[in-house]
């Protein structure tokens, strides 16, 4: 069996069967990073409610948490949450939720993070996964 290495130009993405896969709740991660004020505005019932979405480029209508609405929507323009003073993958997170989950190369992620392409390929190219950050195998 070959083994996969990424590369710079590997493609990333948020896993969402490695939460299901290893018992975790995604949603729990991301209340976490929320700051209080953020987390007050959300009631655990509202966290969940599923709104509509319209893609602005598409005019596609997608569905998502109330919570998952908030952080694209707003908590994406406040400075402090894609701050490059976070750790790596905490970092790689967010800008996978904020951006839809649309896959990014290490190059690409490191530059909107403000990183080296090859930290962000030690980080997340590795056995371990960090918040279900994972490589495209194609």
């Amino acid at each position: 069996m070959k083994i996969f290495r990424p590369t710079e130009d590997t493609r990333f993405h948020i896993d969402y069967t490695w939460f299901e896969k290893n018992g975790q709740d995604i949603n729990v991660l991301i209340q976490k990073y929320l700051t209080p004020e953020q987390q007050a505005q959300l009631t655990n019932s509202e966290a969940e409610e599923l709104l509509d979405s319209v893609d602005e480029e598409t005019g596609e209508v997608h569905q998502m948490t109330r919570t998952m609405y908030l952080v694209r929507k707003t908590y994406a323009h406040d400075p402090g949450f894609i701050n490059p003073r976070l750790p790596l993958a905490e970092l790689a997170f967010r800008v996978f939720l904020v951006n839809g989950n649309q896959p990014l190369t290490a190059r690409e992620l490191a530059a909107r993070i403000g990183r080296k392409p090859a930290e962000v390929l030690a980080q997340l190219g590795g056995r371990a996964v960090y918040n279900g950050i994972r490589p495209i195998l194609n």
